[in-house]
């Protein structure tokens, strides 16, 4: 029978523990909105049920549910300063002071330039227009509102023109990014500066990389950066014998300060201060379940909304998988030899490596997974060989850093040797990211219960209160349950997604069969739609081959971001109708179908196309292609068991929809985003749709058009607009 480490528990458990999950709680249930009352009235009574009479001096934290509901509760009432400023895209008059990324407004409100670099650091007069970021509109999207919200920041403005600025000196901050970067080419030093000061602006396509090799922990400020860096300065300062510790406390202090607060740092920062703070007066090492229950009442404290950002999650969870399961895995690779082995053995340090990534993983893995749509399966491989260069170049950049201080050559002199360390780690994370990925889709709260259950099996295994072959058991059963779960929850549909002022539309089949209509596109705009909203969102639905694409016409709003989106998701076929010589947007998405090996199929009016259940009858276009490329556009019925279901038309025009016959359908896309000059009477009254979509951005064409609103409402259709609603889902059965 096994043994509980009662002793280690009691370790970890002192009030500062419960204390936080406590506080926890109260957050979530502040989120939730439950009255206060009622739910401390049943904590309570649960506290004095469960709780056995020695642990009953644990009854006044139930305070700390309290203070958590309420801090929340205050930091959610807040309202939006610029709120009013938003309602319409007016040219106004705003003053304040930029620091070359935030705007703060003299009202205190911080402001997101764009685009980016518009405005240089000092007190600045401009013209522009106040919007607020998007939100989460497609899956497998990111709530870039909500993060900034959760960073102080209310909105976006757009400058249009200075109208004054009054330059300020480069703060500490600017002065140390030069030193940084001195002598470094472009990526070198975007990676330097986002390593040292978080500063990850210019990553560019380094963030995608070190995001699919799973080495973007090395990118956010972390506990990895932090301890590198205190264990390097400690050494340095060792003749100060314990006067290093109050010195390293206000450097790391000051460290915080510069880069700026975050989930990660405050914790890792709270932390190594309790552990600083230990040393110097002589107590010994701190148990680091306390400084890691204390470290996160300060960080929710000071601010409750970032327990529902991914960062707190997984710098926490990260942290609690190294401390639950290091011990466990090491004695499982190595036997009881692991404490026996000198540090510097390549069989420890290789075994470590290893260790470390799988533990930091055993929980975060399923918010990895969801978040980014892809799982680095080679990722413990890879931090074998990216954390030593890590523990290279953290120093050597902060040292720059501090000479740039003094002289510029001198951090470039430097920085010859960091160049050859960065080039290394960036030539690593590109290779990391050749390698084979594994595509998941985000993830519900079954299915995260479902992943935690089994999990947890393995932490009481750790503890010593489970056997390991029954947590095995506990979770092979647990992940059957998701599965079935994932199996019997899914329904063919049609999902319209929000590509602003563009079409994108995809049908899921049993099977896994997806067809894609279109790529969405920015024609005013470098934004990526196909690199930044489609493939997020086809990841997100756990997408990891498209069996069929179709470009319905060559307008850039429709196949532009299907350029990139070739490069990104595995195509089997693309359909296109009309051609067009010399067309540099038409090319370019040639050259990627055969950059990407798919096959390219033309078809007219008359042909079908069968996959699985579903047959597409296209109507258009005829073999003698119209002179407009609108009036060209891929319509088509989808049938989806020998039914007709929907009508695809792209931009078609009336005067090509009088030509056509359509069916009755259950859904209908209207043409051209709502065009006056599209989706007449005729089809209307042909299809006598249930479901009417209308894909359409911010614009300045008047879409959609009133008087086509006043047909669509005519005929009773629900009437779905991806402007208002984003992404539109509706089953085919």
């Amino acid at each position: 029978m096994l043994k509980p480490k009662t002793k280690e528990l009691e370790k970890f458990a002192p009030w500062s523990l419960p204390a936080a999950l406590l506080l926890l709680v109260g957050i979530v249930l502040a989120r939730l909105e439950l009255n206060p009352i009622i739910t401390i009235t049943i904590s309570l009574g649960l506290v004095l049920l469960l709780l056995p009479k020695k642990l009953r001096w644990m009854l006044p934290l139930i305070l700390f549910l309290l203070l958590g509901y309420a801090r929340y509760t205050i930091w959610n009432m807040q309202a939006n300063p610029v709120e009013a400023m938003t309602t319409n895209r007016q040219i106004q008059t705003l003053s304040g002071f930029s620091d070359g990324r935030y705007l703060k407004l003299e009202n205190g409100a911080k402001l997101v330039i764009s685009p980016n670099g518009a405005l240089q650091r000092g007190k600045v007069e401009i013209e522009g227009y106040v919007f607020l970021p998007a939100d989460k509109r497609n899956t497998g999207g990111f709530d870039y509102r909500e993060y900034l919200r959760r960073r102080g920041i209310w909105g976006q403005v757009y400058v249009k023109k200075t109208l004054y600025l009054e330059e300020a000196s480069p703060s500490i901050k600017e002065r140390l990014q030069d030193g940084v970067i001195a002598g470094l080419d472009k990526k070198q030093a975007a990676l330097m500066q986002a390593i040292i000061l978080g500063i990850r602006d210019d990553l560019g396509s380094l963030r995608e990389i070190f995001s699919k090799s799973g080495l973007a922990h090395i990118l956010a400020l972390s506990g990895l950066h932090v301890g590198i860096l205190i264990l390097a300065l400690g050494f340095a300062l060792k003749p100060l014998g314990l006067r290093r510790y109050p010195v390293l406390i206000l450097i790391l202090l000051g460290f915080i300060y510069i880069v700026g607060p975050s989930p990660s740092i405050l914790r890792a920062g709270a932390m190594t201060i309790a552990a600083l703070l230990s040393l110097w007066l002589g107590s010994g090492r701190i148990e680091v379940w306390s400084s890691l229950a204390l470290s996160m009442i300060f960080t929710l404290l000071y601010n409750p909304s970032w327990l529902f950002g991914a960062s707190f999650q997984l710098s926490y969870l990260a942290v609690i998988g190294l401390l639950i399961f290091t011990e466990p895995i090491s004695k499982l690779l190595l036997g009881e030899q692991h404490s026996q082995l000198p540090w510097w053995s390549y069989k420890k340090i290789i075994i470590a490596s290893v260790v470390t990534s799988l533990s930091a993983q055993m929980l975060t893995l399923p918010i990895v997974a969801s978040s980014f749509g892809v799982l680095p399966i080679f990722n413990p491989i890879i931090n074998i060989f990216a954390i030593p260069i890590a523990l290279v170049l953290v120093p050597m950049g902060f040292l720059a850093g501090l000479l740039g201080l003094l002289s510029l050559p001198l951090a470039g002199l430097l920085n010859l040797f960091t160049a050859i360390f960065a080039e290394a780690l960036i030539n690593l994370a590109e290779f990391g990211s050749s390698l084979p990925l594994l595509t998941w889709g985000e993830i519900s709260w079954l299915g995260y219960s479902h992943y935690f259950i089994g999990v947890f099996a393995f932490v009481l295994t750790a503890l010593g209160y489970l056997k390991f072959q029954r947590a095995l058991l506990i979770a092979l059963v647990t992940a059957s349950l998701s599965w079935f779960s994932a199996l019997g929850g899914f329904s063919p549909e049609i999902v319209f997604f929000d590509v602003g002022q563009g079409d994108s539309s995809l049908i899921r089949l049993e099977n896994r069969q997806e067809i894609l209509i279109d790529g969405g596109g920015s024609p005013f705009s470098d934004f990526d739609v196909g690199k930044n909203i489609i493939a997020p969102a086809l990841r997100g639905f756990g997408i990891d081959e498209l069996e069929l694409v179709l470009a319905s016409h060559v307008d850039a709003d429709h196949i532009e971001g299907l350029i990139s989106l070739f490069d990104e998701i595995p195509v089997q076929q693309l359909v296109i109708g009309a051609t067009k010589d010399d067309d540099p947007l038409f090319d370019a998405l040639m050259a990627s179908a055969a950059r990407n090996n798919v096959k390219v199929v033309q078809v007219f009016k008359g042909q079908s196309i069968t996959i699985g259940n579903v047959r597409l009858d296209f109507l258009n276009p005829p073999h003698n292609f119209y002179e407009k490329d609108n009036d060209n556009s891929l319509t088509f019925v989808l049938n989806y068991n020998d039914n007709p279901k929907a009508v695809f038309m792209g931009d078609l025009p009336i005067s090509v929809e009088e030509n056509l016959a359509f069916p009755k359908v259950d859904i209908l896309m209207a043409g051209h985003h709502g065009s006056k000059s599209s989706t007449s009477s005729q089809i209307l009254a042909a299809t006598q749709p249930k479901h009417i979509v209308i894909s359409y951005g911010r614009n300045s064409y008047g879409h959609p058009n009133g008087e086509l609103m006043d047909r669509l409402e005519a005929t009773g259709a629900l009437i779905h607009e991806t402007f208002k609603e984003g992404q539109v889902r509706i089953p085919l059965e």
